[in-house]
């Protein structure tokens, strides 16, 4: 037997107030001195035993009263086993149902899903009239189908029917708190949840005890015991961050074969667009990562995507995977300065004095020079980037110049060796400093995008570009020193200004002052054209699993709207609309599928359009199973149901719905406790002399 409101036992307490009652109103008996009265004194006695037995039946009757009115308020219920238990008893259900996407697995007796969602139908199909259900689906969020519970079990069906596999990952937590929420509102005797999964490590493995909060029964019902066989692409890498056009890009794929069988003969295609590149084919073994490398060229800039694709398996959502990558390409950058040709000569080795473009027009960097005196009326409409070589001084006209460049969100990179002085610029300048013994590039991040195509190190070994000289500098409060000289003062500071690089070289190009030896260093025509391209570098995070926000960076664009829609050659979705903030940020969280994402903003001259690649949970692809006895600790599990078969007794489970609520049975005894204590009450009142 159980209480459906125990608190109202407390309630069985107040049974002894009669009694005390009945103790505290005790006479004590007065002895009186009278004449021998033995016959009479004898009859008394009789009759003084018989009332006190009525007053103890009274006062037991009054006691019994308070009991069963306290017990029928705690609503007792009767379970399977006892006489009065054989009605079966209202019920509310919770379905978790597993839909992530290891879900969509199919083994020798078909789909995982497909099983799960029979076991979900039969469950449901169980319940009677007057029955309540609710349907979660779980994957790494809790996704109600129905938040409350429903009468209309039908519909339910019905909705697992249509239900689909998602692309998301496993997370157990969110999913049984909601279950248990759902069952809390239940007023019904019986409350079970039943949770439905292919039981894999990936979803448990960080899930601490969840407690039964509810009160509910719990029911694990698993699907696809066997160990599975799965190989996946854990991720695509390119050799280095910036990607210039006509140079050879490595595209590093990480793949992993996740079963204990070895993998032979496996192809990988690599596709740009719809349009296949290249196939390798490897082989792999048990548990083992595979590392595939890709060389490609991409012939003109712009946001280039496409896809690698392994051969079919029994799982293969996650044998596709997206990219996005952004191909630098066309910069058009303008020298600034007295002596440029060495500068042009590094950003393109295809330049000529006339500066003529000799057609090249797919090249990677255009440079075209100009003194200090001509950029004062120089037009920029057409440039990317301006590079200031050694300039002496700058004039007014020619600080409005580089202003209005930086307000148009393009970027400018200087070479320092005077003390002039400039509001955006990265650094404040005030004065120079010597060295006896040349200086290296000692201190440098060599993940950053413009040092990771050097080896480590080599900028400061015996090779590195040697410095006697440099300006004495200290950054602003919000720029980044990206490298340092071997005693500390900064060699390169960046900054942003809006959608602006601005980087600042601690260095000149004046080869006869000894300054320093960075031009006519092996090294500097990749350390240019690297800072050019990172110039040119928007930083957006263009690959992002399923569920990511997607974030992009619109300056001077605050209350324009942006158009979003899902375009990779299989269907396109409906075009979403989402604002720019007043930040200039747009965020796009509709990524519940994977493919490549077009992303256009139009503006009353150009259109603006760049793309993104969404790509499922590699966690996923990982299918070791999770102990059922360790499923059952963690979410305080009172049974692990079809542990063997996989299938469901409905009958069985039917059995235990029995049960019955006899608080009405309790309240009926109650009234004729008080019925009867009243007409004993009135009858010992009546025998009592006055």
């Amino acid at each position: 037997m159980a209480f459906l409101n125990p608190l109202f036992l407390f309630g069985l307490f107040a049974a002894a107030i009669p009694l005390m009652i009945h103790l505290w109103s005790r006479r004590q008996a007065v002895t009186v001195d009278f004449s021998s009265l033995m016959f009479l004194v004898a009859a008394h006695r009789q009759n003084v035993r018989r009332l006190q037995l009525k007053q103890l039946l009274i006062l037991l009757l009054r006691m019994l009263i308070v009991a069963l009115i306290a017990l029928a308020l705690a609503r007792p219920f009767l379970t399977l086993g006892l006489p009065l238990a054989s009605i079966r008893a209202k019920t509310d259900v919770v379905i978790v149902l597993d839909n992530s996407y290891s879900m969509g697995y199919q083994d020798v007796d078909g789909i995982w899903f497909e099983d799960a969602k029979s076991i979900a139908i039969d469950v449901l199909k169980s319940l009677r009239h007057g029955d309540s259900a609710a349907l979660v689906l779980m994957s790494d969020i809790a996704r109600p189908e129905f938040r409350q519970l429903t009468p209309d079990i039908e519909s339910v069906i019905q909705t697992i029917q249509e239900t689909e596999v998602s692309y998301r990952g496993t997370n157990v937590h969110p999913s049984i708190e909601l279950a248990h929420e759902i069952l809390s509102d239940s007023q019904q005797q019986i409350k079970e949840l039943y949770l439905i999964s292919d039981f894999r490590q990936n979803g448990w493995m960080n899930v601490g005890v969840i407690p039964n909060v509810s009160g509910s029964r719990i029911f694990l019902l698993p699907v696809g015991q066997d160990t599975p066989h799965n190989t996946n692409i854990e991720e695509i890498t390119p050799s280095h961050q910036l990607i210039g056009v006509g140079l050879p890009v490595q595209l590093n794929v990480g793949i992993t074969n996740h079963s204990n069988t070895r993998l032979a003969q496996t192809t990988l295609t690599f596709h740009i667009g719809e349009e296949k590149k290249q196939t390798h084919t490897f082989n792999a073994d048990a548990d083992e990562p595979v590392l595939t490398t890709i060389t490609h060229n991409f012939a003109s800039p712009g946001i280039h995507t496409g896809y690698f694709e392994l051969t079919s398996d029994r799982l293969n959502v996650d044998n596709k995977r997206y990219f996005a990558v952004e191909v630098l390409g066309e910069i058009r950058v303008l020298c600034v300065g007295e002596q440029t040709d060495y500068l042009q000569l590094a950003l393109n080795p295809l330049y000529n004095r006339t500066g003529t473009d000799l057609s090249l027009k797919s090249s990677m960097i255009h440079p075209v020079a100009c003194t200090p005196v001509e950029f004062e009326s120089f037009p920029l409409e057409d440039y990317d980037i301006v590079i200031l070589s050694d300039v002496a001084s700058l004039t007014a006209r020619a600080k409005a110049q580089l202003n209005e460049f930086i307000r148009q969100g393009k970027s400018i990179i200087a070479f320092v060796s005077t003390t002039y002085q400039l509001p955006w610029l990265a650094a404040v300048v005030s004065g120079r400093t010597s060295w006896e013994i040349p200086q290296h590039v000692a201190d440098y991040d060599a993940d950053h995008p413009i040092f990771d195509i050097f080896p480590d190190d080599i900028l400061s070994g015996q090779y590195g570009p040697k410095f006697y000289q440099a300006m004495q500098v200290t950054p602003v409060e919000d720029a980044k020193i990206l490298a340092s000289f071997g005693d500390g003062t900064p060699f390169l500071i960046a900054r942003r200004e809006g959608r602006s690089h601005i980087l600042f070289f601690n260095a000149g190009f004046d080869v006869e002052s000894g300054d320093n030896e960075l031009l006519i260093n092996p090294y500097f025509l990749p350390l240019i054209q690297n800072t050019v391209l990172y110039a040119m570098y928007s930083d957006a995070k263009r690959n992002i699993d399923i569920g990511d926000t997607y974030t992009s960076s619109f300056p001077n664009s605050s209350g324009m709207t942006v158009q979003i829609k899902r375009v990779d050659g299989i269907e396109e979705n409906q075009i979403v609309t989402v604002p720019v903030t007043e930040d200039g940020v747009i965020q796009y969280n509709r990524t519940e599928m994977p493919g490549i994402y077009q992303v256009d903003m139009k503006t009353q001259d150009r259109l603006y359009r760049s793309f993104f690649a969404v790509n499922t949970p590699i966690s996923e692809a990982d299918l070791a199973p999770f102990s059922l006895q360790a499923a059952s600790e963690k979410i305080n599990a009172q049974q692990v149901s079809a542990e063997e078969s996989g299938e469901l007794d409905t009958a069985a489970l039917d059995t235990k719905r029995h049960g019955r609520e006899i608080w009405g049975e309790l309240l009926l005894l109650a009234v004729c406790c008080m019925l009867l204590e009243g007409y004993l009450s009135n009858r010992a009142s009546k025998s009592t002399p006055g």
